[in-house]
């Protein structure tokens, strides 16, 4: 790691408010861009400081199974299911079923494009957000019924690089 790190961003957005409701919030981006914060919204309301927060835990969940298909749903920073299986529906089936009942108003992050039936499935529980790849024409038809939903369409995470995270007095860097 070098002995000494900086950084520049670009504020993208505001955001309706950070945290908790009495905190002020904005999102700022990378030249580079990418990622949660250069995500295409493709539906839904605007994006909430904890929704970047949840989605970008689980954009990287579901990525870690790059190989399977995944998907990962997060509520407050916790996981409350991911799974693998043959086909993303699958995969969304096992991972709502770890714990249906948490997974309600969740964020949900596949590292495939959804499919019409994953779309169905994830129709009978309220979903905050959907991140994925890209979705089934059929599927963002499906997705759009629900008019608050956010519809996220995120490139690949890109492998390897750094992660920082501020802490009080200090930035910790590790290892992506």
């Amino acid at each position: 790691f070098p002995g000494w790190v900086g950084g520049t961003w670009t504020k993208k957005s505001g955001l309706r408010y950070g945290e908790n409701p009495h905190q002020a919030a904005a999102l700022y981006v990378t030249d580079g861009g990418g990622g949660i914060a250069g995500a295409e919204q493709l539906h839904g309301k605007e994006m909430s400081y904890n929704n970047y927060i949840d989605g970008d835990a689980a954009l990287r969940a579901a990525h870690d199974h790059a190989g399977l298909p995944t998907v990962a749903i997060i509520k407050h920073a916790n996981p409350c299911g991911i799974a693998v299986g043959e086909s993303i529906e699958a995969a969304y089936d096992r991972a709502h079923a770890c714990d249906p009942v948490s997974a309600y108003g969740g964020i949900v992050a596949t590292n495939r494009p959804v499919t019409a039936a994953m779309a169905t499935a994830l129709n009978d529980t309220f979903s905050e957000v959907v991140v994925a790849p890209d979705f089934e024409p059929d599927a963002l038809e499906i997705l759009k019924e629900k008019k608050n939903r956010r519809l996220l369409k995120v490139a690949t995470p890109a492998p390897g690089g750094v992660e920082t995270r501020p802490v009080s007095g200090g930035l910790l860097v590790q290892q992506r």
